[in-house]
């Protein structure tokens, strides 16, 4: 019979802190924090961390006036290794690139002095994007960007994204499928979101997503273009149900929102359309 060794996570944390101190348990303000020994919240900080929060693409590091550590050892959720950084005597503030490469879940962030762990307290990093609003701009072409063209208002949408969740993500890739004069074909390997920053009108490589903060963007495909040839409109009214779809740098699955909406009048060139629930 051949014995199986299983190393688990905090095997891992000991072996690269290099030392066996007590870990004291925290809930420190910004992102959902915890104590990694027992996984319990306690509010208020303890003796090296006065708080550990995302900010942007980065985490931040605030460490409290008592606290004397030397070194920082950040964990990611599969155990290994994130990053790790020397803190000189006397600062009280370090931050540590997370980037869009990074793998969603709890991180551990170990604190050493002379190779004696301190302290250990665990932080959740993962984004939660989603489609909150979703309009087509001629029926708002009063919330469409500045500059936008007639074509642009009766062609293209307006999407409000929120990330809800505690990491950075970017938005890489906008589509449409279902019922929708023009669907976005599957081979389209574009962003199909509208550049706002660019002085000259094209599709922007990514939109960036930081945790907590919402962004409204703008569709660059004519999915309601009245060339389109997938829907009809009709004197008796046209309804089918479409699919926008948000694809993201960091999240496994894409974003899937489904509307249903109506197609009223003699041509697309000159129909109605709405979606349900809206004016």
């Amino acid at each position: 019979m051949t014995q199986h060794t299983i190393t688990d996570r905090r095997t891992v944390l000991t072996g690269i802190a290099t030392g066996t101190a007590a870990v004291t348990c925290g809930c420190l303000s910004g992102s959902e924090i915890t104590g990694s020994e027992t996984g319990d919240s306690i509010p208020g900080t303890n003796d090296v961390f006065e708080d550990i929060f995302v900010d942007g693409t980065e985490l931040v590091l605030e460490f409290s006036n008592d606290s004397s550590i030397d070194h920082v050892n950040v964990i990611d959720p599969s155990g290994e290794l994130f990053s790790e950084q020397s803190i000189a005597a006397g600062v009280d503030r370090t931050r540590v690139e997370i980037g869009l490469e990074y793998e969603p879940g709890e991180y551990d962030v170990v604190a050493l002095e002379d190779d004696e762990e301190q302290t250990t307290q665990s932080i959740v990093i993962e984004p939660d994007i989603r489609i909150s609003n979703f309009r087509l701009a001629r029926n708002h072409p009063e919330k469409m960007f500045e500059g936008a063209s007639d074509i642009d208002i009766r062609t293209e949408t307006i999407v409000r994204l929120e990330n809800a969740g505690s990491g950075p993500d970017q938005a890489t890739r906008l589509a449409f499928s279902g019922e929708v004069p023009r669907p976005t074909p599957d081979e389209y390997e574009m962003s199909g979101i509208y550049d706002t920053d660019s002085d000259i009108r094209r599709e922007s490589e990514a939109v960036e997503l930081p945790p907590g903060e919402g962004l409204t963007v703008y569709s660059q495909l004519m999915p309601f273009s009245e060339s389109g040839q997938n829907v009809s409109c009709s004197p008796d009214t046209v309804e089918g149900t479409f699919e926008v779809v948000l694809e993201t740098a960091v999240q496994d699955n894409p974003i899937l929102e489904e509307y249903s909406v109506s197609f009223t009048g003699e041509s697309l060139s000159e129909c109605e359309i709405k979606i349900e629930g809206q004016p």
